[in-house]
């Protein structure tokens, strides 16, 4: 193949790899199956593109030395499955490697600021969509993307779920797309740009609100006041925190909601598959029980109970693949974090700043909750962490 051919199908490939993550991220709220489809061709034209010109460079920084130990040390839980060895690798393979994947391509994908305000369009758009979905399913009784009904809560109330299966995975998607937005609003200096983002802000507020998932109001809260501190945009910022504390006294069942929490047995059942979880670490603490099997021993440690996943991301991590591979994960994402915030902090990237409190809202939840399991989203997850990883190498600071 001569060079110029070779570099008409590198840039014919590119091109069907940036489009290809666009649709994906589109994707994400709407379709497991468009997720799992497009990720296919994704990872297709990346393998055609590489073979052409294999420029791996972009991915030597140490955020992805940890990303490597953490994928080693978590394939010797492996020895432990027994009997559940081929489910291990299936969900080595096509869960925590697939998502990988998507870290990996995404990095290689967006390789200037163009391509990041084009993705960044993309979820902005899409999140405007799911909201009137989303609305439509309170107010209209119907949701037009996926024909979701509204989910019952304890009390008596409903949440909202847009096009996703629970209120809670909606509340974790709106609550990284509020904070993404929030970013925009504070860097945009145009008028026009600040008036289209900000009934945007309010419909995912709103939405957030309606869910009446707690997890996501606590890492909303949190990041919001993590926003505060480190953008000193006081009066922006203490706005949007007034309207969420107006907006949500207009809603009775939010003040039921969090007044649960409170009471006797209010969280009880999650607090016993934890104290389960924990026996579990207990037994195998170094390699754990084997990924992918936390499910398949839940009755052994926790017998009152339906089988469900830990409601806790990384006392499941330990459970299933050990404390090294636990350790591995929070080097890699404390990397990402230390140095995003050192590089906000001399930058003033507004944007930077949305999306590095949109991962750290998406962390706080995955403590209460499934995100990291979730394929909708874990594929989000990673897919901002490679945002905030190709936004440093831009400033030099990967």
């Amino acid at each position: 193949m001569t060079n110029s051919l070779k570099g008409k199908c590198f840039k014919i490939f590119d091109y069907i790899n940036e489009y290809s993550l666009y649709l994906l991220i589109f994707f994400i709220p709407i379709s497991t199956a468009g997720i799992e489809s497009l990720f296919g061709f994704l990872l297709l034209s990346f393998i055609l593109k590489k073979s052409l010109k294999p420029d791996f460079d972009y991915l030597k920084t140490r955020a992805n030395l940890f990303l490597l130990f953490f994928i080693f040390f978590m394939t010797p839980s492996l020895f432990n499955s027994a009997p559940y060895f081929a489910k291990s690798l299936r969900a080595l393979f096509f869960k925590w490697l697939e998502y990988i994947m998507v870290f990996i391509i995404a990095q290689d994908t967006l390789s200037n600021k163009v391509r990041i305000r084009n993705a960044l369009a993309v979820l902005v758009f899409a999140s405007g969509l799911v909201c009137i979905s989303g609305l439509m399913q309170k107010f209209l009784g119907f949701e037009f993307l996926r024909h979701r009904h509204m989910v019952a809560i304890d009390g008596g109330f409903y949440g909202i779920t847009g096009p996703f299966k629970h209120y809670n995975d909606f509340g974790s998607y709106l609550a990284v797309l509020f904070l993404i937005t929030c970013g925009l609003l504070l860097a945009k200096k145009k008028i026009v740009t600040k008036i289209a983002l900000i009934p945007l802000e309010m419909l995912l507020l709103i939405c957030l609100l309606l869910t009446f998932s707690r997890g996501s109001f606590l890492g909303v809260v949190s990041a919001m006041l993590f926003m505060l501190i480190f953008s000193r945009r006081f009066t922006i910022l203490l706005s949007i925190i007034f309207m969420l504390i107006i907006i949500s006294s207009f809603l009775p069942a939010m003040r039921e909601r969090l007044a649960s929490t409170f009471q006797i047995g209010g969280d009880a059942e999650r607090f016993l598959v934890w104290q389960g979880t924990w026996n579990m670490i207990k037994e195998n603490p170094f390699l754990g029980k084997g990924l992918g099997t936390f499910m398949d021993h839940f009755s052994e440690y926790i017998p009152n109970l339906s089988v469900r996943y830990a409601h806790n991301c990384f006392l499941q991590i330990w459970a299933e693949t050990g404390i090294f591979s636990l350790l591995s994960f929070f080097g890699f994402l404390s990397l990402i974090l230390t140095k995003a915030i050192k590089t906000f902090q001399k930058t003033k990237d507004f944007v930077f700043l949305g999306i590095i409190c949109a991962i750290f809202a998406l962390l706080v939840h995955s403590f209460f909750d499934n995100d990291l399991y979730s394929l909708q989203l874990a594929v989000l997850f990673w897919f901002i962490l490679a945002l905030a990883l190709t936004r440093l190498k831009i400033y030099g600071k990967s």
